[in-house]
């Protein structure tokens, strides 16, 4: 079976005068696929990872480009043009998505260029692929195949008073929240998170740091490494603040706190009032995970 608006593995059959024709393992259904969109060392035989869409007269068609998003996932996406019915936006393959009128949350003017988060969907009955703004619908009837603790892809879309505004394995949205985030974020950026939070409403909250015993692990690797690049001894203690260990060590206060309880407790640090002591100089431990 093809799968419109997704990539699809399929074989190159034949060749004629005007492009190519790509088909299933079961050679049932065939697809076009344009001289312009094929790759270069293309021939008969070949197996090829494509993306389908129907165009304008409802053929379908196949594309070696990738695009972006495929159909049921969310992308931050670039504002090409608009006009009466609906908006373009750049998919990433030579034909452009449509955001029809009506499924632009809020209105999408010319002059508003930007990115926008769109998620790609199918039209039942037409098959044809569009995106839209609003998510609503989706979001309340989410399935998730994603768990608390799970190591996921994040990529940061925007911000808001809360934090930033994520796309989550590019099929869930999800937020960090601002007091959560300990080095700088790039709108775009890929990051490795953690699922703290599957809320009923269908978004996920998220951290860029592990969770429970698995954060304060690599916490300790962090307060060791620094000990140990600053000559066996720092400044920082259990009474500075949080801005300062936030800002040399990355992480909150209440972290480092309990990061530190347990290096004393294994003898690894001599607490002083005005700072904190290696005991054991010699690199004994791991680097602490990036």
């Amino acid at each position: 079976m093809i799968n419109i608006g997704k990539m699809n593995n399929l074989t190159v059959k034949r060749e004629t005068s005007s492009g190519y024709y790509l088909s299933n393992e079961e050679g049932i259904e065939e697809v076009f696929l344009p001289p312009a969109l094929a790759p270069e060392d293309i021939e008969i035989g070949q197996k090829l990872e494509v993306f389908i869409y129907i165009d304008t007269k409802d053929n379908l068609i196949a594309t070696s480009e990738i695009p972006y998003a495929v159909v049921g996932e969310y992308a931050l996406l670039d504002l090409l043009d608009v006009v009466d019915f609906g908006a373009f936006f750049d998919l990433g393959i030579e034909k452009d998505l449509l955001v029809p009128a009506n499924e632009q949350k809020i209105k999408i003017r010319q002059r508003d260029r930007g990115s926008y988060l769109v998620r790609i969907c199918k039209e039942a009955g037409t098959d044809r692929v569009f995106g839209t703004t609003k998510f609503g619908k989706y979001l309340e009837t989410c399935e998730f195949d994603i768990s608390v603790g799970d190591k996921v892809e994040v990529v940061p879309v925007d911000t808001s008073e809360l934090g930033y505004r994520v796309i989550i394995n590019r099929k869930y949205l999800g937020l960090i929240y601002k007091n959560e985030i300990f080095s700088p974020i790039k709108i775009k950026e890929i990051y490795d998170g953690h699922v703290k939070n599957i809320r009923p409403d269908g978004f996920v909250d998220i951290s860029l740091q592990r969770l429970g015993i698995k954060n304060l692990d690599d916490s300790k690797k962090v307060i060791l490494d620094h000990l140990f690049k600053s000559g066996g001894r720092t400044h920082l203690h259990d009474k500075c603040s949080p801005e300062e260990i936030r800002r040399i060590l990355g992480m909150s206060k209440k972290t480092f706190k309990n990061a530190l309880g347990m290096l004393y407790k294994d003898k690894m640090v001599r607490l002083h009032k005005d700072g904190t002591e290696l005991l054991h100089k010699k690199k004994v431990y791991t680097e602490p995970i990036k």
